[in-house]
């Protein structure tokens, strides 16, 4: 499904962020070259707003680690509309895992995770190293103390925690991957090795993965306005529209053209 415009700048976020409110800061970090085979990126969110608002995400297949005042959690794949409430002032710094691979840190199935947060368990990850990490003030010295925690913890070995990362982000790479079935014919395994994988290492179903890819290319090609409602469901290979649209706002929590007047009448 091609979406880009060439002539649009990169946003601030991927097309996974829904809405971001006004007065809301974002960045990213790279993670440095022996980390990246585990990490996607750094991560932080500041915000100074006088009222109440409301953040959306249509998450990817990855786990999260999450500091924010004096927390430390890790977040699961959340399976429906990620909403966050943005009050006053506040700053979260986060660690983005690429799919499967915070089975690095972890050895439990990560379906225990799916949709949950759950604290970080010190007497695994070093607490001293946490502990500065949330009362950092800057995001460099936050980054450096997340390294350094991340290698502690790290191990390697898993034999197929980077097979299942390759094929998760082959899959984003390539929206011609439509169903289960291409998915089998992709990876070499079978549709039963395949649940039983994505069930231990991502926590969600080879079916989800694919319906959320396409259907944040389907939010942005609609936000972006470089497709009709019709054309994007073709393209996802619906066969006809309105099944799309109760796909899509059964995910999103708005439909297809919602998603358009929100984009036309954003700042």
């Amino acid at each position: 499904m091609a979406c880009k415009n060439p002539t649009e700048p990169p946003r601030a976020l991927d097309r996974a962020v829904l809405s971001l409110p006004a007065g809301v800061r974002t960045g990213r970090i790279p993670p440095p070259d022996d980390l990246s085979p585990m990490i996607e990126h750094f991560w932080w969110v500041q915000w100074a707003t006088e009222r109440a608002q409301t953040s959306e995400v249509l998450s990817y297949p990855s786990v999260h680690l999450v500091f924010e005042d004096r927390r430390a959690e890790i977040v699961g794949i959340v399976r429906k509309k990620f909403t966050r409430r943005l009050e006053g002032e506040g700053t979260v710094f986060g660690i983005k895992f690429r799919p499967a691979m915070f089975r690095q840190c972890d050895r439990a199935p990560a379906c225990r995770l799916t949709d949950r947060t759950v604290p970080l368990d010190l007497a695994v990850w070093d607490r001293a190293l946490v502990v500065q990490l949330l009362h950092a003030p800057a995001m460099p010295e936050k980054t450096r103390l997340a390294e350094m925690a991340l290698r502690l913890v790290a191990r390697t070995g898993d034999r197929h925690a980077l097979p299942i990362r390759d094929l998760v982000e082959h899959v984003r790479a390539n929206p011609e991957i439509r169903t289960v079935a291409d998915l089998v014919r992709t990876s070499g395994w079978t549709e039963r090795t395949l649940q039983r994988l994505f069930r231990d290492y991502l926590g969600v179903s080879p079916k989800w993965v694919l319906r959320r890819f396409r259907l944040q290319e389907a939010a942005e090609c609609l936000a972006r306005e470089t497709g009709t409602i019709a054309s994007v469901a073709a393209e996802l290979g619906y066969c006809d529209q309105a099944h799309f649209a109760r796909d899509f706002k059964s995910v999103v929590g708005l439909s297809p053209r919602q998603i358009q007047e929100r984009a036309r009448n954003a700042p």
